[in-house]
């Protein structure tokens, strides 16, 4: 848990725990690369973007999913991959409602900004870690 979502409230806007180091990649990187990033980062998804703003996410299960059909990860590309039917939070969302839009749509990140800048990504683990409060 972090100090953000530790101090965080069901009720608060979903931009008070936002990851605001948004992981972002081109369209034309391969997922081998993709999958280098989100190590590095320790992240489960990162943004495609391109000179319109944000155009798609790829996330774990697209990878995996990539590697299930038995695609190559040094030939298939962001954009081949990515998702881009993409469910979007404003920020001043509640931290609540972002989780019942989470369930409801069966995702597990969600970007947040405008629908085509994003000002930080939220994950289901981040809404969770609110709802259940600080352990101890």
């Amino acid at each position: 848990m972090t100090a953000a979502t530790d101090r965080a409230r069901p009720g608060d806007p979903v931009r008070s725990i936002a990851v605001g180091a948004i992981a972002e990649v081109k369209p034309h990187l391969t997922l081998r690369e993709i999958a280098a990033e989100l190590a590095a980062d320790e992240v489960g998804v990162v943004l495609v973007d391109d000179p319109r703003g944000v155009i798609g996410l790829v996330s774990e299960r697209d990878l995996v999913n990539v590697l299930a059909a038995g695609n190559d990860p040094e030939e298939v590309t962001a954009a081949e991959a990515m998702t881009t039917d993409l469910v979007w939070a404003a920020p001043g969302t509640s931290i609540r409602e972002v989780g019942e839009l989470m369930l409801e749509a069966g995702i597990r990140h969600v970007p947040v900004g405008d629908g085509r800048e994003a000002i930080g990504v939220v994950s289901i683990r981040d809404v969770l870690a609110v709802m259940l409060g600080p352990a101890g």
